[in-house]
């Protein structure tokens, strides 16, 4: 981080039944419900949210919240700046999905319950950002929040997450290409002329796109232009063929015909939806009012267990000098430390809560890590199949740098133990054959 300071979060809590259109092109946005049910307009997408529901405005995204009863909705912006300073260069070009769900729907729980640990520090964040005497924790909550944006809610991530990493260089150059694309909307783009413009061989870049991006080449590029002619038919008086050139499109008649493909409607009737009896009534609540109603949502997390021996981890090594921590050191860490697990009735859940900004921290220092797993923790099916999709999931979001340094430790106390334990040795082996395996009989 920067030694000056700066906030690159700010926090406030709107009171509305219509909200003004809003983009913001150096902020993405996360608002969550509070009070009420609110339609929600992003892009060409109109959902239904209600209470406890959090969503993601990407950065430049056109967007706007009705709500018939009246609502109220925190929100959050970050400052794109900010991501590349907590994890690795360009990742202010990041690409959100809605990640955050409910608690109650039927999803797996260990899934909802790192969606809920998110929402506890976006809802902490109000007070963290409008109390004079939270300033000194503000820079470890942008931490928190902008690599958990990074690692956690990153669509790359989100497809294949079985085993599916790409390399940091990898990342940097796929967010330079994205910002090709962005500056360069207005004239003729085409996957040889983006692979000519990072140097690389066209087959090479197509493979390096499909690592990284759901869409095609030209589909990504058509939205984004889509995305730009949005934002100038809804903020700008420029006509339809004034748009139509200044987006890249070849012709009038591509414009429309991919216009309504996106929207479902023609660019007019688009915009007088938008425009035309819009009566915004948003207001900012003071901080005392807002705080009353992000606290009504706290309670409901009250279950949620962030105090663990990995975030604890993480604090001693984010305050050790740099230098020293690096001469050498090499940290160990217990996965099922009984800090790191929560119970909810019967069911184990892993929180592992300060692993990813542990990592981070690992990636930064390029310091060697020893992962121990105790095999009686490991005893059911289920369990196995637990740590497995754990395992993937951490090699999905980190990459290759950060488990090149890992290490496993296997700690059996009986033979049958180490019978499992060489099984599962094999396995990490074969998933991951740069890091060393280890089985250890107590």
């Amino acid at each position: 981080m920067n030694t000056t300071r700066h906030d690159y979060i700010s926090s406030y809590v709107l009171q509305f039944h219509q909200t003004a259109l809003r983009h913001c092109k150096t902020a993405l946005t996360l608002v969550a419900i509070l009070q009420g049910q609110a339609q929600v307009k992003r892009f060409s997408r109109l959902a239904e949210m209600k209470a406890g529901d959090v969503f993601f405005v990407n950065a430049g995204e056109v967007w706007a919240m009705t709500s018939q009863e009246g609502c109220a909705a925190l929100c959050v912006d970050v400052e794109t700046a900010l991501l590349p300073q907590v994890s690795y260069p360009y990742a202010d070009r990041i690409q959100l999905v809605d990640s955050l769900v409910d608690p109650e729907e039927t999803r797996e729980v260990s899934l909802v319950y790192r969606d809920c640990i998110f929402l506890k520090d976006v809802l902490e964040s109000y007070r963290m950002f409008n109390q004079e005497e939270m300033a000194g924790q503000r820079q470890l909550m942008e931490e928190k929040l902008g690599l958990t944006l990074v690692m956690e809610y990153n669509v790359q991530n989100e497809i294949n997450r079985q085993f599916r990493s790409v390399s940091e260089d990898k990342f940097v150059r796929y967010y330079r290409i994205i910002d090709y694309i962005q500056t360069h909307l207005n004239a003729k783009l085409t996957l040889q002329q983006a692979a000519e413009a990072e140097k690389m061989q066209k087959s090479y870049f197509a493979q390096l796109w499909k690592q990284n991006d759901n869409m095609t080449f030209l589909e990504c590029v058509s939205r984004y232009r889509l995305r730009e002619a949005e934002r100038r038919l809804l903020f700008t008086a420029a006509s339809n063929g004034e748009i139509c050139k200044a987006c890249g499109f070849s012709d009038s008649k591509y414009f429309y015909r991919n216009f309504q493909q996106e929207f479902g409607m023609t660019p007019s009737q688009w915009k007088s939806l938008w425009t035309k009896s819009r009566l915004p009534d948003e207001r900012i609540l003071p901080e005392s009012e807002g705080q009353q109603y992000v606290a009504a949502q706290q309670c409901q997390l009250d279950y949620v267990k962030t105090d663990t021996r990995l975030y604890q981890q993480y604090l001693w090594l984010r305050n050790l000098p740099a230098l020293k921590a690096s001469a050498s050191l090499e940290l160990k860490l217990d996965l099922y430390h009984p800090d790191n697990v929560l119970m909810m009735g019967q069911q184990r859940v892993l929180t592992w809560y300060g692993f990813d900004l542990l990592m981070n921290l690992v990636r930064q220092r390029q310091l060697s890590v020893t992962l121990q797993i105790r095999m009686d923790c490991l005893k059911q099916k289920q369990d196995r199949q637990e740590f497995e999709e754990l395992i993937a999931q951490v090699y999905a979001r980190l990459g290759t740098r950060v488990t090149k340094n890992w290490k496993f430790e296997l700690h059996c106390r009986q033979s049958q133990e180490l019978r499992e334990a060489e099984k599962l040795c094999g396995w990490l082996r074969k998933k991951l054959p740069a890091c060393k395996v280890t089985c250890v009989l107590a």
